[in-house]
């Protein structure tokens, strides 16, 4: 039990640790049998329905569910922070009080990344910086950042020579300017986490995301490295870069472009897909997917910086939307290249590509499809990306018990109604 009357208790007691050392072994799941012995480590398949597997370093456990009288998760535990966060956004007290509880439950890295966004708010929050490790001067307090004790201003024009590597739970994301906007991204990108595992976990029996997803947010356009014609955000998954692209545009942008795109491209290579193909850092599993449930969680997370929550599908650019119902054929995006098909040009075809996908996955997610959709694309899902079988024609026909010629008709009139022709 906390009390909200004397915040930092449990808190400054771990005031000066450094953010989770990824390499060290993490025992903050605990499982509990049912002859009262309780057994820590990491969870891998949280959505397992009878045998869990329960990582100790490396050491692997196999139980079975029935076994157990109760499963302390760390996803969990996330999934409380972030909804208390969202239901108590306009309280500064319960804010406060979310740094002592997530340090309380093992959550290390929320812990100070919400210390951090309080304290870039009130500079005046001792308790806040002490936690924080920073240390008072005759000048202000001073932050530590590549090994120097900064001032706010020094630590600000820092960043764009040594980068900052923010760390949270299922995400990391690595900043060279603008430290309030990253740690709002970085906040947000944890409500993407919790919204994709609520929606697609069980179904898809998602594995957990044991190595936060790293996302590097450039401070513009220009520091960006573009994988194409111009520059669109892009995740570069297992073996090769293993992060993800994005960027601030604008003079005064408040997240970075296709923040939760990105992020949810990275959650499907650690939950389900693993690693691309080894001798080709261009090719994907599957581009036309992987490009559309992006999109979806894109469209979908809504709300201020650093509060984003999932809801409705936000419209989609009409002309593109027009394109597509006069004539884009679903036989056409199923098998397109990633990079040659949706960032090698700028040009029409590659916005329509972009919306087919999209607005196909959008659809087929309906879940008052009739006849049903949903589940049996979340089949196909589970069989392109975690079996392999990619793009196949024949996989998806067998999972939907359709051919995907059998849906142009009802995807376009539906495409119509969202175009409004």
């Amino acid at each position: 039990m906390f009390r909200a009357a004397a915040p930092f208790a449990i808190a400054l007691a771990v005031a000066t640790l450094s953010p989770p050392d990824l390499r060290a072994q993490d025992d903050r799941d605990h499982l509990t049998r049912k002859d009262g012995h309780v057994l820590h480590g990491r969870v891998v398949e949280p959505f397992a329905d009878a045998e869990i597997e329960l990582r100790q370093g490396g050491k692997r456990l196999r139980l079975q569910r029935g076994d157990l009288t109760s499963i302390d998760l760390v996803g969990d535990r996330v999934r409380t922070f972030c909804e208390r966060r969202l239901r108590q956004k306009d309280s500064p007290k319960a804010q406060v009080y979310l740094v002592d509880w997530a340090a309380a439950q093992g959550l290390t890295g929320l812990a100070r990344l919400q210390a951090m966004a309080l304290v870039l708010q009130d500079d005046d929050n001792t308790a806040l910086h002490e936690f924080l490790g920073h240390e008072r001067s005759a000048k202000g307090w001073l932050w530590e950042h590549d090994g120097r004790r900064l001032l706010k201003e020094q630590f600000d024009a820092a960043l764009a020579k040594a980068p900052l590597l923010l760390r949270g739970e299922r995400f990391s994301l690595r900043c060279d300017g603008g430290l309030a906007t990253n740690v709002n991204a970085l906040l947000d990108l944890e409500q993407l986490g919790v919204a994709f595992y609520d929606r697609f976990g069980k179904e898809l029996q998602l594995k957990e995301t044991l190595l936060p997803v790293e996302v590097f947010a450039h401070r513009n356009s220009d520091q960006f490295p573009k994988w194409g014609f111009r520059p669109v955000p892009w995740y570069e998954p297992p073996p090769h870069g293993d992060v993800g692209h994005t960027f601030y545009q604008g003079p005064a942008p408040l997240r970075p472009e296709r923040l939760f795109f990105v992020g949810t491209q990275g959650l499907l290579y650690r939950s389900l897909i693993g690693e691309a193909d080894r001798g080709n850092d261009r090719d994907r599993v599957c581009p036309w997917l992987e490009i559309g449930l992006g999109m979806v969680m894109e469209f979908s997370m809504q709300g201020p910086a650093g509060f984003a929550r999932p809801g409705d599908l936000r419209a989609q650019d009409l002309q593109a939307l027009t394109a597509l119902s006069r004539g884009y054929r679903l036989t056409h995006l199923l098998h397109l290249p990633m990079y040659g098909s949706f960032y090698l040009t700028d040009d029409n075809n590659t916005a329509v590509n972009w919306s087919a996908a999209t607005m196909f996955v959008a659809w087929l997610l309906e879940p008052d499809n009739s006849p049903a959709t949903r589940a049996p694309f979340l089949r196909f899902v589970r069989q392109a990306l975690a079996e392999k079988k990619g793009d196949s024609s024949s996989a998806f026909d067998g999972a939907m018990g359709r051919r995907v010629e059998e849906l142009e008709a009802p995807w376009r009139e539906w495409l119509a109604k969202k175009a409004g022709i």
